[in-house]
C-alpha cells in the first residue's frame, strides 16, 4: 500500500474531528446580512389550497420580494420579480408564491410533469427551509407552473438525498402575469427541535427562495449565493421569524398494498404463477427527530426497470438504486460515493437484477443539529439456488465545528447454509467496517474521505480499502483530485466495488470563462481535462491510464453546447484478464496496448419542445478501431406529451486476434402521457442487438391521494436466439412477460 496515499486519506477524515477547523473558514452571510421574513399563524381551514392566493389570510402575510440573480449575472436586480409569503395553522406550514412574467403562458419551458422533474430545464419556484436553523440540513420542495413536484433533502449543500418523497402537495395557476403556486407542507413532513415546540415558543428557521425562469436561463434568489455553490448552501440562507410547529403528536403513517399478477415463461398461459400477495409500510415518528420505518412483504414492482448498456471497460457498470424502501433516508448510509462504495442496497434483493423476496425490514433514523445516526436492517428469502441472508448496516455522522463532521459506519451481510448441484454452501458472514468525513478547507475547498476494513468468515484473510476527494470549486471553475484504493482481499458483500487490487488516481479541472468579449448568445468557455490512472496496488504493475483533454467547449445562453475532445490511452493487458474481458465479443491478446481517440459533442437547447444531443467518438481502440455514435431526441409538443428516441451505434473493425468486425445498436424508447401530475402512463422499450434482447417496461400510475397509488406495470422480455440458428428458425424466441397490479394507500393517524 502506497503510505503517502493512505495519509491523505487519513487525513481528509481527521480533518474534521477538530472543534476548529485545520484550514480557513467557510464563507458565511453575518446574522446581520440575512434577510429576514416573518410567518404568520390563520385560522384553521383559512387557506384553500388551490393555487390562487385568494384568500384574505393571504392578503395579512408579510412578503419576500426584490429577488437578485445568481445567474447570469450575479447580483445584479432581476427585471421579473417573485413575490413569497408564509403563513401556517395546526397542521401544516402554508408558503405562497407569485412569479411576475410579461409574456404569461407562452414564455413558460415545461419539459414534462413527471414528479422529481429536471432542475435545470424547468421553470419553477424552490422554498429551501432549515427548522434546526444550524445553517447544515435542508429540505427542499419546488413545483414547476404545471404541478409537478420536486423535493429532496441536502447537506451541508453537496450531499444530496434526491429520491426523498415527503408527504406534501402543490397547486398552481398560469395567468398572463405569470404564474403562482400555493405549498401545503404538513407538520409531519418536517422535522424540527422538540424542546421549543412543546412550549409553543416561536422558531426562527433558515429560509431561502429561488426561482427557475428558464426561457432566459436566469436563476434568482432571495438571498443570493456564489454560482460555484448550490442553491441549497445555507450560509447564504435567509432566516424565517415566528414559526410555530405544534407540539409533536402519534404521527404514525401505514401505507398497506395489495397486488395482483400473472406472468408467463415462453408459451405457457400468462396465468402461471399467478397470484395475490400483501404487505407494507409501517413509519412512526418516535421523536421529531427520529423516525422508525418497517416493512413486511416489501414488494417493488412499481420501480423504474434498468436500462441496457454496452460497456466497453474494464470495469464494473453501476446501476442506481430505484426501490423506493432503500432510496428512502439513502443519505444517511452514504459515505461519499466514488467508483466503489461500502453499502450498496441492490445487493439486497436482486440477484444480476432479477428480484429476490424480501421478508421485511426495518429502518431507525435520528437526525439534529448533533449529525445523524441511522440503522438498517432487512430478512432476504431463500429461494432454491439463493441463499437466504441477513443484512445489517450501522451508521453515525457527528457535524464538527461550522461544516464538518466525521462518522463511522458497519455494515454485516451472513448468507444462510445451502443446498445445490454443485454442492452445499455452508454459509457465511461478510462485515465491513468504515471511517469517514468530511471538511471545508477554505472559502471554495472541501475533502471528502473514508478508510474502510473488510473481513469475511471461513475465507480468511483482511482486506483495505480508502477513498479521497480533495477539489476546489470557485466561479471561475473547479479542480480536484479522486483518489481510490481496493486491496485484492477487500470484500464488500452488501457494497459495489468497480475492480479489485486497483489504485486509482483521478486528478480534473474544469474552467468557467466569461470574458466580456463574448458574444451575448454564449454564456461562458469551458475548457476541461481529467485523467483516469490506474495501478495494482498488490505488486504496483500499471494496469490502464486514459487522459482527456476537451479544449473546446462552448456552452451557449440558450443551454446548448458544443465540445470537442481528444483521449489519449495507455492499456496493460495480462492472461488473467484477457480470459474474462471481452469487448464486443473479442478475444484479445495480451499485451500493451496505446491509441488515441477523439470526439465531438453538439446538444441543442433541452427545454425546448424538440431538441436534441449528438455524440461521436472515433479512433483506435486495443489492436483495432472503434466509432461510437450517440444520439438523443426529444419532443414535447405540450407537458402532457412527452417522447424521447435513444441510439448508441457501436462498430468495431480489426479488433482482437479474430480481426472482428462487430457492429452493436442499442435503441429506446420512452413515451410518457400524462393527464395530470398525478395521473400518468409510461414506457420504456429497449432493444440491445448485441445481446439479441428486446424488453419492454409499461406503466400506468395513478396518485389517486398524496402518496398512495393505483399502479398497472406491464414487463416483457424477448431473448432471441442467435444469428445462425434464426436463420432456420426465423420466429424462434423465449420470451418473459408479465402483468401486475398494484394498490398502495398512505394512511396518517
Amino acid at each position: 500500500m502506497n503510505r503517502s496515499s493512505l495519509l491523505l486519506a487519513c487525513l481528509a477524515v481527521a480533518a474534521t474531528a477538530s472543534p476548529a477547523p485545520l484550514w480557513a473558514q467557510s464563507p458565511t452571510t453575518s446574522d446581520g446580512d440575512r434577510l429576514t421574513l416573518r410567518a404568520i399563524r390563520v385560522a384553521e381551514g383559512a387557506i384553500r389550497l388551490d393555487g390562487r392566493l385568494d384568500d384574505e389570510a393571504w392578503a395579512e402575510a408579510p412578503v419576500a420580494s426584490g429577488f437578485r440573480q445568481v445567474e447570469p449575472n450575479a447580483g445584479e436586480p432581476v427585471a421579473l420579480d417573485t413575490e413569497v409569503r408564509v403563513v401556517f395553522d395546526g397542521s401544516a406550514l402554508y408558503v405562497g408564491a407569485v412569479m411576475r412574467d410579461t409574456i404569461g403562458v407562452e414564455g413558460l419551458r415545461i419539459r414534462d410533469l413527471r414528479r422529481d422533474f429536471d432542475y435545470f430545464d424547468n421553470d419553477h419556484v424552490s422554498v429551501t427551509l432549515d427548522p434546526f436553523g444550524d445553517r447544515r440540513n435542508a429540505v427542499v420542495f419546488q413545483v414547476n407552473p404545471y404541478g409537478a413536484l420536486r423535493d429532496l433533502q441536502v447537506r451541508d449543500g453537496v450531499d444530496f438525498n434526491r429520491d426523498w418523497a415527503g408527504l406534501w402537495d402543490a397547486r398552481t395557476t398560469r395567468t398572463e402575469a405569470g404564474w403562482i403556486a400555493e405549498f401545503r407542507i404538513p407538520w409531519e413532513t418536517l422535522r424540527y427541535p422538540s424542546g421549543a415546540s412543546s412550549d409553543r415558543l416561536q422558531q426562527a428557521w433558515g429560509l431561502q427562495l429561488s426561482r427557475n425562469l428558464r426561457r432566459s436561463r436566469e436563476l434568482h434568489a432571495w438571498n443570493p449565493w456564489p454560482r460555484a455553490f448550490t442553491p441549497y448552501h445555507l450560509a447564504y440562507a435567509g432566516t424565517l421569524l415566528g414559526v410555530e410547529p405544534p407540539p409533536p403528536g402519534r404521527n404514525l403513517r401505514v401505507q398497506p398494498y395489495v397486488l395482483a399478477d400473472a406472468a408467463r415463461v415462453g408459451d405457457a398461459a400468462l396465468t402461471e404463477g399467478a397470484g395475490v400477495q400483501v404487505g407494507g409500510d409501517l413509519r412512526w415518528a418516535v421523536t421529531p427527530q427520529t423516525v422508525l420505518d418497517l416493512t413486511v412483504n416489501t414488494d417493488f414492482a412499481q420501480a423504474d426497470a434498468d436500462q441496457q448498456v454496452i460497456d466497453l471497460s474494464r470495469f464494473s457498470v453501476f446501476f442506481p438504486e430505484r426501490r423506493a424502501f432503500f432510496l428512502e433516508s439513502a443519505d444517511v448510509f452514504d459515505v461519499g460515493y466514488s467508483f466503489f462504495t461500502p453499502f450498496y442496497s441492490r445487493r439486497i434483493g436482486l440477484d444480476a437484477g432479477r428480484p429476490i423476496p424480501l421478508d421485511g425490514g426495518l429502518r431507525l433514523v435520528s437526525s439534529g443539529a448533533w449529525g445523524r445516526a441511522g440503522a438498517l436492517g432487512v430478512r432476504q428469502r431463500g429461494t432454491d439456488d439463493v441463499a437466504a441472508a441477513w443484512f445489517g448496516v450501522g451508521r453515525a455522522s457527528l457535524n464538527v465545528g461550522t461544516e464538518g463532521r466525521v462518522g463511522g459506519m458497519v455494515v454485516a451481510r451472513h448468507d444462510e447454509a445451502l443446498d445445490t448441484p454443485t454442492g452445499d454452501f455452508a454459509g457465511r458472514t461478510n462485515t465491513v467496517a468504515v471511517l469517514d468525513g468530511y471538511t471545508r478547507l477554505g472559502t471554495t475547498a472541501a475533502a471528502t474521505g473514508f478508510v474502510s476494513a473488510s473481513s469475511t468468515s471461513g475465507k480468511g484473510g483482511e482486506g483495505y480499502a480508502h477513498y479521497l476527494w480533495l477539489r476546489n470549486e470557485a466561479d471561475w471553475g473547479y479542480v480536484g483530485l479522486i483518489q481510490d484504493v481496493a486491496t485484492a482481499e477487500y470484500e464488500a458483500a452488501t457494497g459495489f466495488i468497480f475492480r479489485r487490487d486497483i489504485f486509482l488516481n483521478s486528478p480534473a479541472i474544469t474552467l468557467d470563462l466569461r470574458p466580456g468579449w463574448l458574444p451575448p448568445s454564449v454564456r461562458s468557455l469551458a475548457p476541461s481535462s481529467s485523467a483516469f490512472v490506474y495501478h495494482r496496488p498488490s505488486d504496483g504493475a500499471f494496469l490502464q491510464a486514459d487522459l482527456t483533454v476537451e479544449p473546446l467547449a462552448i456552452v451557449f445562453q440558450s443551454g446548448a453546447r458544443v465540445s470537442a475532445a481528444v483521449r489519449p490511452s495507455w492499456q496493460e493487458l495480462d492472461a488473467e484478464e484477457v480470459a474474462f474481458f471481452r469487448p464486443l465479443g473479442a478475444e484479445l491478446t495480451p499485451g500493451s496496448y496505446r491509441y488515441t481517440q477523439a470526439s465531438a459533442e453538439l446538444s441543442s437547447d433541452p427545454s425546448r419542445r424538440l431538441s436534441g444531443v449528438l455524440d461521436a467518438t472515433t479512433g483506435g481502440y486495443f489492436d483495432g478501431r472503434l466509432t461510437t455514435v450517440r444520439a438523443l431526441g426529444s419532443v414535447a409538443p405540450i407537458p402532457n406529451l412527452a417522447f424521447t428516441l435513444r441510439y448508441e451505434y457501436n462498430g468495431a473493425r480489426s479488433l482482437g486476434m479474430d480481426n472482428l468486425d462487430v457492429d452493436s445498436h442499442l435503441v429506446g424508447v420512452d413515451a410518457r402521457v400524462a393527464l395530470s401530475p398525478q395521473l400518468q402512463a409510461t414506457a420504456f422499450w429497449q432493444y440491445n442487438t448485441l445481446a439479441d434482447l428486446a424488453s419492454l417496461n409499461a406503466r400506468l400510475s395513478w396518485e389517486f391521494a398524496p402518496l398512495s397509488f393505483l399502479y398497472l406495470v406491464v414487463n416483457d422480455a424477448r431473448y432471441f436466439v442467435s444469428s445462425t440458428d434464426r436463420l432456420a428458425q426465423p420466429d424462434a424466441f423465449a420470451a418473459e412477460q408479465q402483468v401486475i397490479f398494484k394498490v398502495s394507500y398512505l394512511g396518517q393517524l
